[in-house]
């Protein structure tokens, strides 16, 4: 990602889809990791899955979270983000982070729903 092209985080990344380098899906940009630098912060890592976000909820709706969806957290270097666009696009395959798992377990249960 070109460090010549200031982004508006929040508009921008927070909440954008994330594709892999073979057009996969692996999720939503849930949280985003910075690290302090010299003079400010630095923006170190995209944060995805419910380890992500299960942290904002009200208690017992985390707890809930939780017991439905787990509490795993994908770190993805941002140095692995290749384009910011409509979606965030990575160099590597999502397997390479451990992405896209809680997508294919929801979309399995969900199908599974619907024949019933």
């Amino acid at each position: 990602m070109s460090a010549e092209r200031s982004l508006d985080l929040l508009r921008e990344v927070l909440d954008h889809e994330v594709v892999d380098a073979d057009e996969v899906s692996c999720g939503m940009v849930d949280d985003l990791e910075f690290v302090e630098r010299g003079r400010g912060l630095e923006l170190e890592a995209l944060l995805l899955g419910p380890g992500a976000w299960g942290p904002r909820l009200p208690a017992l709706a985390a707890w809930l979270a939780g017991k439905l969806f787990g509490r795993r957290l994908h770190r993805v270097p941002w140095s692995e983000v290749i384009e910011v666009s409509e979606v965030i696009r990575l160099r590597s395959a999502a397997a390479t982070w451990g992405l896209g798992e809680l997508d294919r377990k929801v979309g399995r249960w969900l199908a599974h729903l619907t024949r019933s």
